[in-house]
């Protein structure tokens, strides 16, 4: 089956399905594995932010931006990377915006060292 194959949905025929669902499919178990791996439900940063399907939507729609056919030819080991840069990214993205304006020329003044 080709990705044209695989774009296109076809209510009558169930082998198709539908784009997004080729993502979710192949992202899903990278994404609750590193949350499994990351600690129990009450200490785990990554549902403090959001839950699983949040986190699950929010990295597939993150990689839709690759076209099909590339996201279909990527490793597992490089997509389990990508997904695991993505969640973190996104962590970190959401500690920067709690930070106070001191805290912020701190947390800049260590990048300018590195």
């Amino acid at each position: 089956m080709n990705t044209d194959q695989i774009e296109q949905t076809n209510p009558t025929n169930p082998i198709m399905f539908p784009k997004q669902e080729v993502y979710r499919y192949r992202l899903t178990p990278f994404i609750e594995k590193r949350i499994a791996d990351s600690g129990t439900d009450e200490n785990n940063p990554y549902l403090q932010k959001y839950s699983n399907e949040k986190w699950i939507k929010y990295i597939i729609q993150e990689m839709e931006q690759l076209p099909l056919n590339q996201f279909l030819i990527i490793s597992d080991e490089d997509l389990k990377k990508r997904v695991g840069g993505l969640m973190s990214l996104e962590l970190v993205a959401g500690i920067l915006t709690d930070l106070t304006t001191e805290q912020l020329k701190a947390f800049d003044e260590c990048l300018r060292r590195q």
